[in-house]
């Protein structure tokens, strides 16, 4: 009997070493930086960065969003290092400019116009950001559906339009086109869940093509799929 409960114990001390282990692991896997206090939103999720030969490169972030500051940040922990970036509205800056990139990989991580296309896929298709303070333009037909344009406020270098459709009311699609850097992108923001923290059906995936040669030869650069989205309490300053 004696020797049955040692052997008992023994096995559960094993089994405790062995689950927290992966959970080590699997915490391990992630970035783990804390997002700022600007943001009211975090996020986790998987990024694929396609190449020239249609394979893509996966990686782990987190980002932070604040739909009325205009605030977007991101993290993750590369084979080159650590990477980071935050835009607020007009501001953007990054630790990757002038990392060396990863081979037949684009040339950054992230660039001043992704934040900003992600930023208004992300606010504008969650719902999160009112369409009524832009400018309205009539109806344009897209890949056989219909949107109503909305050109943003800011920013004043960069050309974005916000695509609602017609049928369902939604933020579906945003384009960014950018003549001095040649960038002419189209965000399809779908697979839509309801996030019951943020009371709103957000877009759990967001893939950035470039149309530079049209809509017609639009080429997948970046899918950002989304696993967990959760609302920031702030914390009062302290006196």
């Amino acid at each position: 009997m004696r020797h049955s409960t040692v052997l008992l114990i023994v096995i559960a001390v094993a089994l405790n070493v062995t689950l927290t282990g992966c959970h080590r692991q699997t915490q391990q896997e992630g970035p783990d930086e804390v997002i700022s206090t600007q943001a009211l939103i975090e996020t986790d999720c998987i990024v694929h960065y396609y190449k020239s030969n249609g394979s893509a490169y996966i990686t782990r972030q987190r980002h932070g969003f604040n739909p009325e500051a205009g605030f977007f940040e991101a993290f993750s922990t590369e084979p080159t290092g650590k990477v980071q970036c935050s835009l607020i509205r007009e501001i953007y800056q990054s630790s990757d400019e002038e990392r060396k990139p990863l081979s037949d990989l684009p040339n950054s991580f992230w660039n001043r116009n992704l934040a900003i296309a992600l930023f208004y896929s992300f606010c504008a298709g969650g719902e999160l950001l009112d369409t009524a303070s832009m400018t309205a333009g009539d109806p344009v037909k897209i890949e056989g559906q219909w949107y109503k344009p909305f050109k943003t406020a800011w920013p004043a270098d960069v050309d974005v339009t916000v695509l609602q459709s017609l049928d369902l009311a939604r933020v579906e699609r945003v384009e960014l086109t950018d003549p001095k850097d040649d960038v002419a992108w189209m965000m399809s923001c779908y697979n839509r869940r309801y996030s019951g923290e943020l009371e709103k059906s957000v877009p759990r995936t967001i893939d950035i093509y470039n149309i530079e040669n049209g809509v017609a030869s639009k080429e997948l650069m970046i899918r950002f799929d989304y696993e967990d989205i959760r609302k920031i309490t702030p914390v009062p300053a302290q006196n």
